[in-house]
């Protein structure tokens, strides 16, 4: 019986090449394209799954209090609130917290006198139950001792082998910070595995968190948001208990600090229409978050692509699987005798069933092992779009080898299925009588299913011309400052003289203006809470950066009232400047009779800051965040608190790549004449914009793919169709020719049936991709009104596609001779 069928199944081939490649081509696509859907999803749901009881590992984050409009959540707590927790939860077996103190000019001088010196930017400080708490091995050190003590540091192996070769690292001491950076002096106690590429936490350093004695001195603030805290909770403890009972801890425990930042009670605070509230987010959750969360430590991914990504490997099997059924039960008449000859021989309707099953299975089977060769073709470019290291390793990954079989299985079943049942259901007799006609209900069915072909690819369509619609949004959107030309200088904070730095720089060709300044957009994290004159019962969160003179004028941000700093006038080092929504915030008119009202900040012994000017809305951070009250102060000023960190912001004029060249190199001389060894490392501020949408431009060319891949398959299973369709109504295009049809009148003829379905799939699909992007376009709070034309591109796209595939065959057809069609009659 299996021999049987197998010579049947190569016959077929054969006889149906046309069909068969269709077939394979549409099968193996949707295959490879799931297998590397599956690839991705599978690594990003792996997400810190490989820690020990990490089912019961949460994360507590809190009410984001550093602005009015934003709803998320913030990873990011104070001391205050693990010490509350430390008192209040008894279902809490383990805690940890992290803090990020920023990126150090790390340097170690060898046996030989020379000094080998790197910029560190993933540096991490952690108490002592961090590797209690999480599953990074350590190589060399005892976990019960490497941060015991203040100025201590464990090391990835990589780091450590870049810093030291070959020798121990134990004991051996580092140098963080330079030149007029605060240098301080760490001994190596540990060295850990590399962290691995699917961990929220990332590090190459790991820094005792008893080296910063801040966070025990401020042990009472739940405002100084430096620290991401981490719990794990007792095996028998009731996770809705513990939500119930984090709830409870912010009105016992952050009265004292609102005290003493806001000016009034916990209970004055929540009435003002305000919240202050803790959250519990499973570890499992952290890179793929229900909502968005504002994270300190890592980016997150976003469970919308993910879902979409799923969602679309789905719709190209099926649509494969579709082809598959529809080329199978339109050959009906074809094979029909074939099937009925079959019976009348003895096979009866069961046997008969098996045979076009066992046809689909072989169909899969190749077109499985046709895949997995395309699947190890596309990966390195699959990898370079999505940025993942993934690997096809089927002897190795079991789930993935029990998934293709499953999917195979489904593929088999689904392929099958309908052209089993249609070929086996008649009688013989009347078949081969001729008796036997493809009605109605056969045509109503495939029809069914073409538009269900065309709807999923129009949704893909409109999807992916939406995402692209958003990101050209926001990358031409006007941020309020001109973020074009624009170049940063880092490690400021380590040369003697900021200003002087500026002031040479100033004079290179090609530089139009200098700022020296303690951050840029977007990365403008400086924040507080703040009081305003007249109105000292209310207290705001702020954010804030400090800049020289130049700033605004390098960033071309507009004053909308007052004016810019100036060294005319020494007092501006302890004046302000503030945003728009800073002055309606305090619900001052916005006009020059705000120019000279002062603005307190209580957190620096009620420190008071004179308004010199107000500058226009402009977006300092990601356009998924919307604008808060900001302000600039002086970089010069003594009212606060000195920042860590340092950078000279430059104007740069448009010019070519040799001008570009010549430009950066002066500017590094000039670096090097006052920063000595530290490294001359820049960005540009236009990338650092771009960065922040990246998963989202990697979701929108995967989606490209996936739509190319859908319309390929679409239009494949019609190409297929409109083939049968001609071959079927040959006669009668001959009769139409006889009586003086055009050729233009038979490809309209051809044509009518599929504008049809392809109208009634686009009708199907605009509300449902509508749907699908309005919850999409939820993550941003700057977001497009989706164009009517995409939705219209989207469907006349289709149409024509479907037009210029089968274009071909229809003319051939119509040009054919009638008179080699109608010999016969």
């Amino acid at each position: 019986m299996l021999k049987y069928s197998l010579l049947l199944f190569m016959r077929n081939i054969r006889r149906q090449k046309l069909f068969t490649f269709i077939n394979l081509l549409g099968l193996t696509v949707s295959i490879a394209s799931t297998t590397l859907i599956y690839l991705y999803v599978q690594r990003e749901f792996s997400y810190d799954r490989f820690h020990s009881d990490v089912d019961r590992i949460f994360r507590i984050n809190q009410t984001f209090i550093w602005g009015e409009n934003n709803t998320r959540q913030f990873a990011s707590t104070g001391p205050g609130v693990a010490y509350a927790i430390k008192e209040e939860l008894a279902d809490v077996e383990l805690q940890t917290s992290i803090h990020t103190p920023g990126n150090y000019i790390v340097s170690y001088t060898n046996s030989k006198n020379e000094v080998v010196a790197f910029e560190e930017d993933r540096i991490l400080a952690a108490d002592s139950n961090f590797f209690r708490m999480f599953n990074f091995p350590l190589v060399l050190g005892n976990i019960e001792t490497v941060f015991d003590q203040a100025n201590t540091v464990v090391m990835s192996r990589s780091t450590a082998e870049k810093y030291f070769g070959k020798d121990n690292p134990i004991g051996k001491m580092l140098r963080f910070g330079e030149g007029n950076q605060e240098a301080k002096t760490f001994e190596v106690t540990g060295v850990v595995e590399d962290t691995p590429d699917n961990s929220y936490i990332e590090f190459d350093m790991l820094l005792s968190m008893r080296s910063y004695p801040i966070i025990e001195r401020i042990s009472w603030s739940w405002v100084w948001t430096q620290l991401e805290t981490f719990v794990r909770i007792h095996p028998t403890a009731n996770v809705e208990d513990v939500r119930n009972k984090l709830a409870a801890i912010p009105s016992k425990h952050a009265d004292i600090t609102i005290q003493r930042v806001f000016n009034m009670s916990y209970d004055e605070y929540i009435k003002s229409g305000k919240k202050w509230e803790l959250f519990l987010q499973p570890m499992t959750s952290i890179h793929l978050p229900p909502e968005p969360v504002i994270n300190r430590l890592n980016d997150s991914g976003n469970i919308t692509v993910i879902y979409s990504f799923i969602g679309a490997a789905i719709f190209i099997v099926l649509l494969s699987c579709i082809n598959f059924m529809n080329l199978s039960t339109a050959q009906f008449t074809k094979r029909l005798k074939e099937a009925s000859v079959r019976k009348i021989l003895g096979m009866n309707k069961k046997s008969l069933t098996a045979t076009y099953y066992f046809e689909a299975a072989a169909f899969c089977l190749i077109a499985f092992l046709a895949a997995l060769a395309l699947t190890q073709l596309l990966l390195p470019g699959f990898n370079l779009i999505t940025e993942r290291k993934l690997q096809l390793s089927l002897l190795t990954d079991t789930t993935l080898l029990l998934g293709l079989g499953g999917l195979i299985m489904v593929m088999t079943f689904i392929s099958g299925s309908y052209p089993a049942i249609f070929l086996s259901s008649f009688s013989p007799v009347e078949a081969i009588k001729g008796k036997i006609k493809v009605g109605k209900e056969g045509r109503t069915f495939r029809n069914g299913l073409v538009v269900f072909q065309f709807s999923a690819s129009i949704v893909l369509l409109i999807c992916t011309a939406i995402v692209f619609q958003q990101l050209s949004f926001v990358s031409d959107k006007d941020l309020g400052f001109n973020k074009e030309n624009v170049l940063v200088l880092n490690h400021v904070e380590t040369l003697s003289s900021g200003e002087s730095l500026a002031k040479a720089a100033s004079q290179v060709p090609g530089v139009v203006s200098a700022s020296w300044c303690t951050s840029v957009p977007p990365r403008i994290w400086g924040g507080d809470t703040f009081s305003a004159e007249g109105k000292t019962e209310l207290r705001f969160p702020m954010n804030f950066t400090s800049g020289d003179e130049h700033y605004i004028s390098t960033l071309n941000i507009k004053m909308v009232a007052g004016r810019n700093f100036s060294i005319d006038f020494p007092g501006d080092v302890n004046r302000v400047i503030v945003n728009e929504s800073t002055i309606r915030k305090i619900g001052w008119p916005l006009d020059e009779s705000v120019i000279g009202k002062k603005i307190f900040y209580p957190g620096n012994d009620n420190a008071s800051f004179e308004i010199a000017g107000v500058v226009a809305d402009f977006n300092y951070w990601s356009l998924a965040n919307p604008v808060e009250p900001m302000a600039i102060f002086h970089v010069k000023t003594t009212q606060m608190s000195p920042e860590k960190k340092q950078y000279l912001m430059l104007r740069m004029e448009t010019q070519g790549n040799q001008g570009w060249g010549t430009t950066l190199a002066s500017l590094q001389s000039v670096w090097k004449k006052q920063a000595g060894n530290a490294p001359f490392d820049y960005t540009f501020v236009d990338q650092a914009f771009a960065e922040t949408f990246r998963s989202q431009q990697q979701f929108g060319t995967v989606l490209t793919v996936m739509s190319a891949l859908a319309i390929l398959i679409a239009a494949l299973g019609l190409l297929g169709m409109i083939i049968y369709a001609l071959e079927q109504r040959t006669k009668e295009i001959g009769i139409r020719k006889v009586a003086g049809a055009t050729a233009w009148n038979i490809l309209t003829l051809i044509s009518r049936s599929y504008t049809k379905l392809i109208l009634v799939a686009f009708i199907l699909s605009v509300p449902l991709s509508y749907g699908l992007m309005h919850q999409w376009l939820k993550a941003f709070a700057f977001k497009v009104n989706p164009s009517w034309w995409i939705f219209l591109s989207a469907g006349l796209s289709t149409l024509l596609v479907a037009i210029v595939i089968t274009s071909y065959h229809t003319i051939k057809a119509a040009r054919t001779n009638p008179v080699d069609v109608l010999k016969d009659e």
